[in-house]
């Protein structure tokens, strides 16, 4: 089977949708499936439709016996989907759809009403692989038939597992609070800093891990923040940016907690590889984080509410069997999440489903 994958940006972002892509095209190619990632453009708006006229003579669907198309490439896409999905099936990956990745904007805005004018032409795709069940119920909102949605949630276990008395000495008793995420208003960095440091934290560091020059004005925010807090005692707060797995894994290895307070996520790729670690996570319940975490794992809190994330981080920190009971239901609840082996396998079948249906026409 020849497979295009058609997407926008920088592919090897450490993120959420590039990473699930990058896991899934490797996959791919392990298992037998000659696939070609096509980047159609930068990922803006502007990117793509500079690039759109062009993208045309870039893909020859004839070449091909599945398109699968990132929603992330919709501008891009958007002018020529009709005629691709006349020569050869379409599949359509949604991670988010991005007209309510920035948290549900306002229905009489202009954004959100051209983003959903040039996401209707994916929802006709003969599949469309989404990343969670709460996924599912926005699609099939949207009008896409529930025989055509699939749900192939990413897998947890892309980390190698590095055991927490691997590298810590018996004399180490600082606690840490880990966050994992890039550095976008909707991730609710700035709330974490702020709630962190509403009070003193003797003895207790919170880490901030990821990309931040995602955006340069709120990334200017968090380091005035993060500045603030410096000069005051009792109050630790580290700056790590992104990193490599390996030191990804000794990062969750080392840390008492998780804690991302996002307000609004397409899946999560972080808090399950959290769960995997043993880590009591503290989110925000919000799209489909709560049915990923589960109940026994997770505090959750509301989006935006600096007080309520300030009084689960006092609670988390103060009490440690809360964390010992929490951390057990958290390795318990990754054993129910898939592995990258079983998203890939489920993903070839979505490909061959889509592929059967066209040949029978």
């Amino acid at each position: 089977m020849r497979v295009a994958f058609v997407t926008v940006g920088d592919t090897g972002r450490l993120t959420g949708g590039y990473l699930y892509n990058a896991q899934v095209i490797s996959g791919l190619r392990e298992a037998g499936v000659e696939v070609e990632e096509v980047l159609a453009s930068g990922a803006s708006v502007e990117e793509q439709r500079a690039a759109a006229p062009q993208l045309g003579s870039l893909l020859d669907p004839e070449d091909f016996d599945v398109l699968v198309v990132d929603a992330l490439a919709r501008v891009a896409c958007a002018p020529h989907l009709g005629r691709w999905q006349a020569a050869r099936p379409l599949v359509a990956m949604v991670h988010e759809l991005p007209s309510i990745a920035g948290g549900l904007p306002a229905a009489e805005s202009k954004e959100y009403a051209r983003d959903r004018e040039l996401e209707e032409p994916l929802l006709r795709a003969e599949r469309l692989i989404c990343v969670s069940r709460h996924g599912r119920s926005i699609l099939e909102d949207r009008g896409a038939p529930a025989s055509r949605v699939r749900v192939v949630p990413p897998g947890f276990d892309r980390l190698p597992q590095i055991a927490c008395e691997d590298w810590r000495s018996a004399s180490d008793t600082l606690l840490r609070a880990l966050c994992v995420a890039q550095w976008i208003p909707r991730k609710g960095i700035l709330e974490l800093v702020r709630a962190w440091a509403s009070r003193e934290r003797p003895g207790a560091l919170l880490e901030l891990v990821g990309e931040t020059s995602a955006d340069p004005g709120y990334a200017s925010e968090v380091r005035a923040a993060v500045a603030e807090v410096s000069e005051r005692p009792g109050i630790s707060v580290a700056v790590t940016g992104p990193v490599d797995d390996n030191s990804l894994a000794t990062a969750y290895a080392r840390a008492d907690l998780f804690a991302l307070p996002s307000h609004y996520e397409g899946y999560g790729i972080v808090y399950a590889e959290a769960l995997a670690y043993g880590l009591p996570v503290l989110a925000c319940g919000v799209g489909p984080v709560p049915d990923l975490v589960g109940e026994q794992a997770a505090l959750l809190v509301p989006p935006e509410d600096e007080r309520a994330l300030s009084e689960a981080l006092d609670l988390l920190l103060s009490d440690a069997e809360l964390r010992i009971r929490m951390s057990a239901a958290a390795r318990r609840r990754a054993r129910c999440l898939s592995c990258w082996d079983e998203v890939v396998a489920e993903f070839v079948r979505v490909l061959k489903e889509a592929a059967a249906l066209r040949s029978t026409r």
